[in-house]
């Protein structure tokens, strides 16, 4: 049942609540947040419009403290799905926003007419250094850079939001959320506001960076949100359940002065919809069922109704997108039916697109490439295989924001173009074909657990030919194995994959003989060697390096000359910026 579900999140903060109220911060608080956080994530996905429906309902039976908590953690939650935040991330910044005002409770908490003013005589903005200590402790970065919000909480709105213009994304994240809690609260010095007002304020006074992760909250919650009252055009009432591409399903709400003509859910357009209201009081749980219960659930099966979705769908990295794989047969197939090839890339906008782009960029004149056989016609069908497979490759790893996320993206940008001209120096097949094998290999910098909440990029000094020197993390080892093992479930030819597993091993360049495999294996030492020194600008090479430089340089035959003209080149193509 909706209000038992509801219910069970309110008592696990609770207990989650009282190891905050302690006098001093235990170092369980860390684990339980976390777990807390993935609780509510895994019912938002299940009951979306009921779990993000009831932030517009203030339980007039609870604390502020909780209500604001539990909010402002929800509202987080929200901004990271729609804005496709990697899931790590957005749990750190959950429990960033539990922490806001889990430790102020007994000031939150204190009868004030009804309102709590923030205002620069409380302590609500003040850190908890020993907390700030234990997150350090445990590696939680994402969430002590979330957590240093509370600095701002008793500074005036426009301030704050002011102060997010060039902040990280997901300190805006929680700096919005916070903000839009807050104002739908009446706990700042704005008075109370609807979320639609709310949200207007925001994108008002916010940088063009904040606006951005705002605007997908214009499909899902909208501006009539789940949850929230409203007034019809006959003066009705009416409390939201569900948003349509048709309009909003409403359950009616009666009054005194007005009664509805329904009696259950029904559907209006949004031109009737004369008024939104900020939230209500909400005394009874139970009263969650009539809106979210057994009779919603029969409603929408006997409209066939199927409601917007709050969570953006996810593409599985374990396997390649379908297009690509029936692209991959057309290609593979003796004789190319260029018609049926065509077909098969516009079946996903993003290739044909890609292709066409990248083809008009390929032409001496530059003229735009007017349908997807004339891109195939300009590239060859090798190369427009390559070029797909780049596109679908960057377009999984880049799915999910994570604070290093743009980083890892220019640096596998800079190393596929040093890769693409090495071949092409070398004589080495086809050299979009090598870019898209340097891609792989960056593969385990989007992968790695522990690199989607790392905020700095540190890395050791020696061995620049390896991958696991690239970065410093727990388990580094998983930086080679999740490339090896992504290119083989994406069906990568055989002798790129042996390629990919010895790369980094000196011995393997001088004991074999100069099969593809080996040249491949060199490419990619020597394209990350040359991606490190100029994104980091790197101050000497270790004896390994050295000796690896050498004997990868006499395999693919270029000379320092070439590998220095490469370097110049990949610099003023690439225009990188590292964070170092």
């Amino acid at each position: 049942m909706p209000d038992s579900l509801i219910k069970q999140q309110y008592q696990s903060l609770h207990k989650l609540l009282a190891l905050y109220r302690r006098p001093e911060v235990g170092n369980d608080l860390v684990q339980q947040s976390l777990d807390f956080s993935n609780k509510v994530l895994v019912l938002a996905k299940q009951h979306p419009n009921l779990t993000f429906g009831q932030i517009h309902l203030h339980k007039t039976s609870l604390p502020v403290s909780y209500q604001l908590a539990f909010n402002t953690c929800l509202i987080t939650a929200l901004i990271c799905v729609r804005n496709r935040f990697n899931e790590t991330t957005t749990q750190q910044l959950m429990c960033a926003a539990i922490s806001l005002f889990s430790l102020n409770q007994s000031y939150l908490d204190k009868p004030q007419n009804e309102e709590i003013q923030l205002n620069s005589n409380t302590s609500i903005g003040t850190l908890n250094k020993p907390f700030c200590r234990i997150l350090t402790q445990y590696q939680q970065a994402v969430w002590l850079r979330g957590y240093r919000q509370i600095q701002w909480l008793q500074k005036e709105v426009k301030k704050h939001l002011s102060s997010l213009l060039g902040a990280s994304e997901d300190v805006v994240c929680l700096a919005l959320a916070s903000r839009l809690s807050l104002m739908m609260h009446g706990t700042t010095q704005i008075k109370k506001m609807s979320f639609q007002s709310a949200l207007s304020y925001l994108v008002q006074h916010s940088p063009s960076t904040a606006t951005k992760l705002l605007e997908p909250l214009m499909v899902f919650p909208s501006v009539t949100p789940p949850g929230a009252y409203v007034m019809l055009d006959d003066g009705s009432l009416g409390i939201v359940t569900g948003i349509f591409d048709s309009g909003v399903a409403c359950f009616p709400e009666s009054t005194a002065r007005q009664k509805s003509a329904y009696t259950s859910h029904f559907i209006v357009s949004l031109s009737r919809v004369k008024q939104v209201y900020c939230a209500q009081k909400f005394k009874q749980f139970n009263k969650l069922n009539n809106l979210w219960g057994d009779n919603w659930q029969e409603f929408k099966r006997e409209n066939q109704l199927k409601t917007v979705s709050a969570f953006t769908p996810s593409y599985k990295m374990s396997r390649p997108p379908a297009t690509l794989i029936a692209i991959q047969e057309q290609l593979n197939k003796p004789v190319q039916d260029i018609k049926a090839l065509s077909k098969a890339i516009a079946r996903e906008p993003a290739f044909a697109q890609h292709l066409q782009r990248t083809a008009s960029q390929s032409s001496r004149q530059k003229l735009p490439m007017k349908d997807i056989q004339h891109g195939l016609m300009m590239h060859g069908l090798e190369r427009s295989g390559s070029i797909i497979m780049q596109q679908a490759l960057l377009s999984r790893l880049n799915q999910h924001y994570f604070p290093l996320q743009k980083y890892f993206v220019n640096f596998a940008q800079l190393r596929g173009h040093i890769a693409a001209s090495l071949a092409k120096v070398a004589d080495i097949g086809i050299p979009e074909q090598a870019c898209t094998l340097s891609h792989f290999a960056c593969v385990g910098l989007f992968t790695h657990p522990q690199l989607k909440i790392q905020l700095k990029w540190q890395r050791p000094t020696s061995c620049f030919y390896d991958m696991r020197s690239l970065i410093s993390c727990v388990n580094s080892e998983q930086l080679r194995s999740h490339s090896l093992s992504l290119a083989e479930a994406w069906h990568q030819p055989r002798h790129e994959i042996v390629a990919l597993s010895n790369y980094h091993e000196l011995h393997y360049l001088k004991s074999q003989k100069q099969t593809v495999s080996v040249k491949l294996a060199a490419l990619l030492g020597i394209s990350l060697i040359i991606s490190r020194e100029l994104y980091f600008v790197e101050s000497q090479r270790c004896v390994q390096t050295l000796a690896y430089w050498q004997s990868a340089s006499k395999v693919l035959g270029v000379s320092e000359q070439e590998l220095k003209l490469i370097a110049q080149d990949a610099f003023s193509v690439c225009h990188t910026f590292s964070p170092v």
